[in-house]
């Protein structure tokens, strides 16, 4: 994907998952090397077509060749040489480059997430599983953001989960089903300011289980505080 995006200017994504503990030592680093370049000495070489041999592909050779041909046309300025082989019923075109001190950068970013412990919403809406403050928050910011949860920004003890470059997210939450059912749990106006009063110039979203004040009061006020309930309140946890 790196290398196709590199060659024509795409932004191609994609998510990669490595299952082992070394996930971060290897896999993650050498997609760091692969991005932004590394020390080497010797022969470069980047897959440029693989194609199954099959009968189907067999009768329309000439097809095949004409692909080759135009895979040479196109990149062969870019590599030493274009080198056409078959194994394993595939016909592999690699492109190679004598590199003779450093293999540079293909370019682009990538974000590096570990995953917690699973978040299981029938055990949550029962009170059997509720999860600790850090996991739910890292959901939600998440989910709030669409980027990365950095757990060192979090503030349990404030309600804070962490920021992006436009807004702040707060989270009220413990996992005590009776206290979320208690006034204590909901947002109020005065607990709105207070939020909003760390940073006046953002806006706040603030993930609770209930709320004591109305998103037009809020918006009278001046306070640039968004209200929006838990995942457990909007299935309707028994307050009684």
């Amino acid at each position: 994907m790196l290398e196709e995006n590199k060659r024509d200017g795409g932004n191609r994504r994609f998510i990669l998952v490595e299952m082992e503990d070394y996930a971060d030592r290897l896999t993650a680093e050498r997609v760091r090397r692969v991005i932004n370049g590394y020390g080497f000495q010797g022969t470069q070489r980047t897959e440029l077509l693989r194609e199954s041999l099959s009968w189907r592909a067999l009768k329309r050779a000439a097809d095949l060749v004409h692909k080759v041909d135009a895979i040479e046309n196109l990149h062969g300025h870019e590599y030493d040489s274009i080198k056409k082989t078959v194994k394993d019923g595939e016909l592999i075109v690699t492109g190679e480059k004598k590199v003779a001190e450093r293999a540079e950068g293909l370019g682009g970013s990538f974000t590096y997430c570990t995953l917690g412990e699973p978040i299981e919403m029938d055990r949550i809406l029962t009170g059997a599983g509720l999860p600790d403050y850090g996991a739910l928050g890292a959901v939600l910011f998440n989910m709030a953001t669409s980027q990365a949860f950095e757990p060192s920004a979090m503030k349990p003890d404030d309600w804070y989960l962490g920021s992006t470059e436009g807004q702040h997210v707060w989270l009220i939450y413990r996992p005590d089903l009776d206290w979320l059912k208690s006034p204590e749990a909901a947002l109020t106006l005065s607990r709105a300011r207070d939020f909003a009063a760390t940073d006046p110039e953002k806006r706040h979203l603030v993930f609770a289980p209930a709320r004591f004040v109305s998103q037009k009061l809020l918006d009278e006020e001046g306070v640039p505080v968004e209200f929006v309930p838990l995942p457990f309140a909007l299935y309707r946890i028994d307050r009684s």
